[in-house]
């Protein structure tokens, strides 16, 4: 990256002391001047100011002199803007009433607005941590109003909500991010969202991501309070463990910066400014610029990480200069109380691509087609062994060449060019605008694996670790499961059936000089042309000239608004039975646009217009696949084109949401009637002419079968159907709107409930539901002062569960059997009557998400492992998983494991099971555990010098030992690290006595030990777990885990202990770049008893503490250890499989074990390295060599142990 001529010159002179006071005056004293000098022969398109945390400034002073400052400089600016980043206010906000508002008002006046009155330009205030006072997103928007109201000043995001944008002109956009948003604990505010479009932090990243693409080829400044990157110095331990939301290190500031950065680098030209820092920064990672510039207040020490970057906690402001070249100057200025002094600059250099720098043939060297492919021979040239395991696919058809014709932009009618780039999470596509304003979407048939890859990646940006790799090649091999063309004859299928859709056409596009910049990516291969499915449109015939068209999101808006807004039900069920029909199992909402039809003065009618058929007619052949649906469930929609469906709720899995949202009132008569009339219209003669139309380089094989197993499937929809209805009536939700609704619910017999919505005694809606088909119903009452009524005696009642939702409900559950309410505890409601209740100030559960659905899976997983003392073993995981209504993350979870151990013929049997808010927040944990009496444990003696003999046979030291234990539990876990468990636990324990071996030796026949032993207790477990930023490969990091115990004996025997347990690793780096890494773990055990037998003791051995010595080495009473690495990355390998980053490390052990009685000086010591390889930022496979006095020990682990 370029550096400015200042900052290199006066950095190379510092270097000699005679001259280093001298030009640290002459620099500061000019600073002004450079600024004139950099920017001559630029043209300016926009400057921005920099500050945050004036509400931090106590004294007032600091603040003052800053903001004083930055009106000075403006006055020499064109166009520009203040961005005052975060804490404006004191730290308790703006009071919602009384003296301390006014207090604050009278604040703000005078030390903010009036401060920045004559500022030359645009005042922007975001806010930080400060602004988000007990009254929450309340109170951000009083002190919005307030703001707004006392001066020029725009304060964004509004409402509370997460993101705005604003152009600024046709070159520059600024994204507003509210950070503190995603950290705050929503539970604390009922409210939260509820003038928001966004309800989800998942939302709020895909806003980020849809800001950024709509603002292609602009440079995009994402002012944000929490920095993505800085160097801030934090004390060791907030820089360890992050216990804090406001420290840089806490797991969800780390998940939020980490998403950040990864989707700002999928896009050019991004920079970060920030403000919660209380200093001044500007910092680079991965060519994402961050500028901190929180310095209005005490500052805070920071250092520059790195040559190039800057750190300074003088008092001061940033100044981003922004070209109209694209490129970009940032200046920091210390301020005084009479002027600014210069700091640092730093030149940005564009990154998107210029016109210049694009080339491509004239157009007179093209004739009116071009023979081309997608793929090309080598990428679908596979061997024997590759095509039996991952299938044959379509993958021929890619690498065949076709006929097509050529299409240059400026051949169409209505100068038709390029405005900015789309695709999904696999495609690649350009929108394209014409000067009526319609819209056209230009989408190349070669798919991007590095999409697909980073949409399942969000934390990490993956096109540099992927790209000319096998995981990208098997992505794009994975692609051809998708017939690439027999999708075009889905247009006169969808015409026959009266489906509106759009009317894609295959094109070859060259390189040309309509595609201006976009020529770096776009041109030269295969494209499909149709039109955009917007409301730019909506005048097109083809979409049936609708008023509006809408996208699912605003749907849902819209039905939720008012039920003057309906969906046509039966467009809808003809559009979803055509799906089944043609095998497209990828229907999520965002595949589907709707036409808005008016109906008098309030009434809205919507029919669906279906969209992006990529996956019709797939073929998933080869046993990979097959094995990857036992543990992946997602996989399990994706089912080959034959001539049925093996399982529609799966195949249906993405469209099962809306489904269950849109499809209200239709009954099983509904969806016979669109089923007749598919199979009516769909004949055979149409659909061989459907397929007649295709280019006849592609009839081949591939799509006979495809006719035929279309015909098929067409005479047995109405199986496939029933199938589908079945399984969605099985459940439902109704929603009431955002206005006032009365809910009236009868109970009647033969298990039918009926339920109606009323709105000035009106019925908006009316639906029967029968207990044959219908187990469970959310009843969502929105906004508004809703009404719910349930009534009626009523049999084989159907499970209820109704929620209020915002404002004061009223309930009167008249027959409360089979029925729950749901609603917010610290909010105002009436409750008449009522049986089962759940009042909890809980987001998740009382906020209406249309994703949110019952729903369960099962996966499966293989285990194969190995030690030197237990040999291989090999094994299975079996995890099935319920969601419901109220989750935590799930609503149950149970797995069952089982490992059989060769070595010793040991047979070891698990399960875990967790259910949800048994008590809210807390979740109600369940464990049990068998091993067979040939289950072994090593025992040595108890003490810290006992004999070990290398040449004896490892099975002398083995303890067969037959186990059980179980275990309920309370657990309680939140999102930034922290798990809290304890229950009572109860074990068995019976030790074998094999004459053969130690055991025999030391203990007489007549022993307890060898009787089967009983004991209960309780136990209490804590875990701290923070080392989210590359859990494979941890550079920076904290975890404590403290247990502690009780246990006694319940038999005839005499023997209880009390244990505590505790230990913590950090991982800490000795270098920014985390190429060297000191990692260490420090751990122990008490035993708090006299009367215990050997296997409740203390002990160490194997990798868990001393690694050179073998599993239970040492046994005592209390014991200690320290394992420390250090880990040092030497390079990377550019493989074909994937980029590998190899290192190695060296390590130390020591620790001991004490004893009553027992008079040791001993400490016990192994000592070894090893040699890792880190792959895609997501796996360590690990190869270690560890010795001690006694014992030379192999280990192989998957990450690292601490």
């Amino acid at each position: 990256m370029h550096k400015s001529t200042s900052t290199l010159d006066y950095r190379r002179i510092f270097n000699f002391p005679n001259f280093s006071l001298l030009l640290f005056f002459t620099i500061c004293s000019s600073g002004f001047a450079q600024d004139k000098s950099a920017t001559q022969g630029k043209e300016v398109a926009h400057t921005f100011y920099i500050t945050a945390n004036t509400g931090l400034d106590e004294s007032n002073k600091i603040s003052q002199e800053v903001l004083s400052e930055i009106v000075k400089s403006s006055q020499e600016d064109k166009d520009a803007t203040l961005l005052i980043v975060g804490n404006i206010t004191k730290e308790k906000g703006y009071p919602s009433k009384g003296k301390a508002q006014g207090k604050t008002e009278t604040y703000l006046k005078n030390s903010l607005l009036a401060p920045i009155e004559k500022f030359n330009g645009k005042v922007i205030f975001t806010p930080g941590v400060n602004e988000w006072n007990k009254k929450g997103h309340k109170s951000i928007d009083d002190l919005e109003s307030f703001l707004q109201d006392n001066s020029k000043a725009k304060f964004w995001p509004n409402d509370g909500c997460p993101i705005e944008s604003e152009e600024i002109n046709e070159d520059v956009a600024l994204i507003m991010i509210d950070s503190q948003w995603y950290l705050e604990d929503w539970d604390e505010y009922p409210y939260i969202n509820n003038k928001c479009d966004i309800k989800t932090r998942a939302q709020f990243f895909e806003e980020f991501r849809d800001e950024l693409k709509d603002n292609f080829g602009k440079t995009v400044i994402v002012a944000v309070h929490h920095p993505i990157l800085s160097s801030t110095k934090y004390g060791f331990i907030d820089k360890v463990a992050g216990f804090s939301d406001q420290t840089y290190q806490n797991p969800e500031q780390s998940r939020l910066h980490n998403i950040l950065e990864a989707t700002a680098r999928e896009f050019e030209d991004v920079i970060f400014v920030s403000g919660n820092d209380r200093n001044l920064q500007y910092l680079d990672h991965h060519e994402v610029p961050q500028i901190i510039s929180g310095a209005a207040a005490k500052t805070q020490k920071a250092s520059a990480a790195k040559k190039g970057h800057f750190a300074s906690n003088k008092n001061g402001y940033a100044k981003l200069i922004l070209f109209k070249d694209g490129s970009s100057l940032v200046r920091f200025y210390e301020t005084t109380a009479t002027d600014s002094k210069f700091l640092f600059e730093k030149e940005i250099q564009r990154k998107r691509t210029s016109l210049d720098e694009v080339s491509y043939k004239p157009k007179d060297t093209y004739g009116n087609t071009a023979v081309s492919s997608i793929y090309t021979m080598k990428e679908t040239d596979k061997s024997g062994l590759y095509k039996w395991a991952w299938g044959d696919h379509y993958r021929d058809i890619y690498s065949k060449q076709i006929s097509a014709p050529i299409l240059f932009l400026d051949d169409l009618p209505g100068n038709v060019k390029p405005i900015t780039e789309g695709g999904g999470n696999q495609s690649r596509s350009l929108r394209l605008i014409n000067d009526n304003e319609n819209e056209y979407t230009l989408r190349a048939l070669r798919k991007s694996a590095i999409r697909f890859i980073q949409k399942n990646m969000r934390e990490h940006y993956v096109a540099d670790i992927v790209d000319n790799t096998v995981a990208e090649r098997i992505v794009m091999d994975y692609y051809t499961t998708a017939h690439p063309y027999a999708p075009f004859a889905l247009n006169d299928l969808m015409d026959d059936v009266n489906i509106l859709h759009v009317s894609p056409k295959i094109y070859f596009v060259p390189k040309q000089e309509a595609l201006g910049v976009f020529n770096d990516e776009y041109g030269d291969e295969l494209y499909m042309l149709e039109e955009h499915v917007g409301d730019e449109n909506k005048d097109m015939e083809i979409f049936g000239s609708p008023d509006d068209i809408l996208s699912s999101s605003d749907l849902r808006d819209e039905l939720l608004e008012s039920k003057d807004a309906n969906v046509d039900e039966d467009e809808y069920l003809k559009a979803r039975i055509f799906d089944m029909l043609v095998g497209d199992w990828d229907r999520h909402d965002d595949q589907f646009r709707w036409a808005e039809f008016k109906e008098g003065d309030d009434k809205k009618i919507y029919k669906v217009i279906p969209r992006d058929r990529d996956q019709a007619f797939s073929k998933y052949d080869g046993p990979i696949i097959s094995l990857l649906k036992l543990g992946f469930p997602p996989f399990r929609a994706m089912q080959s084109f034959n001539s049925s469906i093996k399982n529609v709720k799966w195949f249906n899995t993405a469209g099962y949401p809306m489904d269950n949202m849109i499809i209200q009132n239709s009954t099983w008569e509904d969806w016979e009637k669109q089923v007749k009339f598919i199979q009516s219209n769909l004949t055979n003669a149409k659909i061989e002419r459907a397929f007649a139309n295709l280019p006849e380089d592609i009839k081949d094989e591939s799509i006979a079968n495809i006719q035929k197993n279309l015909k098929i499937r067409r005479d047995n929809l109405m199986e496939v159907t029933r199938d589908y209805y079945e399984y969605l009536n099985k459940f439902h939700v109704v929603t009431g709107t955002d206005k006032d609704d009365k809910f009236l619910i009868t109970r009647k017999n033969e298990g039918v409930t009926e339920i109606q919505i009323l709105r000035k005694d009106t019925v908006v809606f009316q639906n029967n539901y029968n207990a044959k088909d219908t187990k469970e119903i959310w009843v969502y009452g929105l906004d508004g002062d809703d009404e719910f009524k349930i009534e009626g005696k009523g049999t084989n009642l159907i499970k209820l569960k109704v929620l209020g939702g915002e404002e004061n409900d009223i309930y009167n559950f008249e027959n409360s059997r089979r029925a729950k309410l749901y609603d917010y505890k610290s909010k105002k409601n009436t409750i008449e009557k009522a049986g089962k209740k759940w009042l909890v100030d809980s987001y998740d559960i009382n906020n209406f998400d249309f994703t949110k659905r019952k729903t369960s899976q099962n996966s499966a997983f293989p285990a194969l492992g190995y030690s030197s003392d237990a040999g291989v073993n090999v094994g299975i995981s079996d995890t099935y998983t319920t969601y419901g209504l109220a989750k935590n993350p799930f609503t149950t979870q149970h797995t069952v494991g089982a490992n059989y151990y060769f070595d010793t013929e040991g047979l070891e049997l698990s399960y875990f099971g967790e259910f949800a808010h048994v008590f809210y927040n807390w979740n109600l944990g369940i464990d049990a555990y068998y091993t067979s009496p040939n289950f072994t444990l090593n025992y040595f003696g108890k003490g810290n010098e006992t004999v070990y003999d290398n040449d004896i046979d490892l099975d002398y030291n083995r303890v067969n030992i037959e186990q059980w234990r179980f275990s309920p539990t309370l657990i309680w876990s939140n999102n930034r690290g922290s798990r809290f468990q304890f229950g009572p636990t109860i074990e068995s324990l019976e030790v074998s006595r094999d004459t053969d071996r130690f055991i025999a030796d030391t203990f007489q026949a007549s022993n307890d030990i060898f009787e089967d032993q009983l004991y209960a207790g309780a136990e209490v477990i804590y875990q701290y777990l923070n080392k989210r930023k590359n859990p494979a490969y941890p550079t920076l990091g904290t975890q404590i885990d403290l247990t502690a115990g009780y246990k006694t004996n319940i038999d005839d025997h005499d023997n209880e202990l009390g244990y505590l347990k505790p230990s913590i690793s950090i991982d800490y780096p000795l270098h920014n770049s985390g190429i060297i890494v000191l990692a260490t773990k420090i751990g122990g055990e008490v035993i708090i008893s006299d009367n215990y037998e050997f296997y409740h003791g203390a002990m160490l051995g194997g990798n868990e503490s001393l690694r050179g010595y073998r599993n239970q080495r040492f046994n005592g009473k209390s014991s200690f250890y320290q394992s420390t690495d250090l880990r040092i990355g030497l390079g990377k390998i550019q493989t074909n499989f994937i980029p590998l980053r190899f290192g190695v490390t060296g390590g130390f052990d020591y620790g001991r074990v004490w004893l009553n009685n027992e008079d040791s000086k001993d400490w016990h010591t192994s000592y070894g390295g090893s040699i890792f390889i880190n792959g895609f930022s997501a796996f360590t496979a690990n190869v270690g060599y560890y010795t001690s006095d006694e014992d030379d020990r192999v280990v192989f682990t998957f990450g690292f142990k601490f």
